[in-house]
């Protein structure tokens, strides 16, 4: 075996091996890629059991997923009155499975307009979220639980 037959070494086939390392690495990097977001987006659950209390604006749930230690709530708020409404806050109450408070969450919907309808989006870290209710509030000051139960 001589001196030239190794690969980094011959300048002829250098080129052809690198094309093929960089294919590899292509392929590599779309399987752990796909991988990784198929394998995340099974770890999230539905969140089935919720409940709205919100009479104007109405709100409604299009989606909300949890896993083990996050979650978010997508959905949409719509002004039915004729006026517009504003400072008003989205509160959300998320439970665990032993429908203990695990957190609550906020979220500031602005001004909105009489007929319109905006969308929402609540990200969280919370553990074990398997139920949730949505209250329409005029600040952010924590609730009387008892209240609302």
């Amino acid at each position: 075996m001589s001196y030239d037959d190794f690969w980094f070494i011959d300048t002829r086939v250098q080129t052809r091996n690198l094309r093929r390392y960089l294919i590899w690495f292509i392929l590599l990097f779309a399987f752990v890629t796909v991988g990784s977001y198929l394998a995340i987006k099974t770890m999230y659950n539905d969140i089935q059991t919720y409940e709205i209390r919100a009479s104007n604006p109405s709100a409604t749930v299009s989606e909300a997923k949890s896993t083990n230690v996050n979650g978010y709530i997508k959905g949409e708020i719509k002004n039915e009155g004729e006026t517009d409404i504003s400072n008003k806050y989205l509160c959300f109450l998320l439970f665990n499975e032993n429908n203990k408070l695990v957190g609550t969450e906020y979220i500031n919907i602005g001004t909105v307009s009489a007929g319109q309808t905006k969308t929402y989006e609540l990200k969280f870290k919370r553990d074990g979220v398997k139920k949730f209710y949505l209250i329409l509030t005029d600040d952010d000051s924590e609730l009387n639980l008892e209240e609302l139960m």
